[in-house]
């Protein structure tokens, strides 16, 4: 398919864009020009040459310095994925020198080392002994938003709300369905609702909560759970981002919510017991997430491979826009 660019585009070099971003950092040329240790005429020249090729102003002038047009803070969103695109070549061609390793950044929720990922990763190492992994635990909006600016090569986590927020509304990544998990409330073992049959929320609002922070997936489906009985919703005594915190804080007394594959787990280990209170809101399934323009080969597809043998029954093939049901994860 013959590209739509112009010729002279594709004369742009990554210095010019490192121009761009210091202007706009810096509100001037010449405090730019400083930066990069070239003379003000050449960052000049630089700066007219990017706008010649894209035919598109790109900084307002005024007396006061120069402010970034919308045309200016979108280039520099695309810039910032080719830097870090940048990187990992670097870190790929690092690696083939000293070790001949190719690199894979992987973004993960914390709850998937719980489950199904250790299996996966020694089945994905297991089939390309040089690949060297860059693993990253944390929220899926976190894991988004990284994804979109280029910081990982795929994601295992949820394609949630957030996604809406990013430059081009999420629907640069495609995506596999893995499975669906629910979420469970957890107390220790003396708490009081343990062992209670058939307990509703109203039951568990004289008590304390440590819960995640405001934002996350799993605070919203509980606020949304009260919210749709008509109840307030609870305000946590602790809040935080760590699940296994909060299973340890539950330990000592408190509420909080959790994967039901991990609190089966940790109530077979530790003293804690899954109460007997359904959550009805559904949440989004997990997913194994790339860029679309990613060739899905190598150890993409070996990842994507072991994730499939990873759980029952056989995911859905990958999708660009909305989710299909996937499997159950087992407890």
């Amino acid at each position: 398919m013959a590209s739509a660019h112009s010729p002279r585009v594709s004369q742009l070099r990554f210095r010019s864009l490192h121009l761009l971003r210091l202007i706009d950092e810096c509100g001037s040329v010449r405090k730019a020009a400083e930066s990069m240790h070239v003379t003000q005429p050449a960052a000049s020249a630089m700066l007219r040459e990017v706008e010649q090729a894209l035919g598109i102003e790109l900084f307002v002038r005024s007396h006061s310095g120069m402010a970034a047009t919308p045309a200016l803070k979108a280039l520099l969103r695309r810039a910032r994925v080719i830097a870090h695109e940048l990187d990992a070549i670097a870190q790929d061609a690092a690696a083939q020198q000293q070790r001949s390793r190719e690199i894979l950044r992987l973004g993960v929720l914390p709850r998937s080392m719980q489950n199904i990922m250790p299996a996966v990763l020694a089945d994905l190492v297991g089939q390309h002994p040089g690949l060297e992994l860059v693993l990253t635990e944390s929220t899926s909006d976190v894991l988004l938003h990284g994804l979109a600016r280029g910081e990982f090569d795929a994601v295992v986590g949820r394609y949630t709300r957030d996604a809406a927020n990013l430059p081009d509304g999420g629907r640069g990544f495609r995506l596999q369905t893995l499975y669906e998990e629910g979420m469970c409330v957890v107390s220790g073992r003396t708490h009081p609702l343990a062992g209670r049959k058939r307990l509703g929320l109203a039951d568990t609002l004289q008590y304390d909560w440590v819960l995640p922070p405001q934002g996350s997936v799993t605070r919203n489906l509980l606020i949304d759970e009260f919210l749709h009985i008509g109840l307030p919703p609870p305000v946590p005594l602790i809040q935080s981002a760590n699940f296994l915190s909060n299973l340890a804080l539950a330990e000592q007394g408190l509420l909080t919510v959790s994967p039901f594959s991990a609190a089966r787990k940790f109530e077979r280990l530790q003293g804690i017991r899954i109460l007997d209170l359904p959550l009805h809101m559904p949440l989004p399934p997990i997913s194994l997430l790339w860029h679309k323009d990613r060739p899905l080969e190598g150890p993409m597809q070996a990842l994507r491979n072991a994730l499939i043998r990873s759980v029952p029954g056989r995911p859905s093939m990958p999708n660009d826009a909305g989710l299909r049901r996937g499997s159950r994860l087992p407890g």
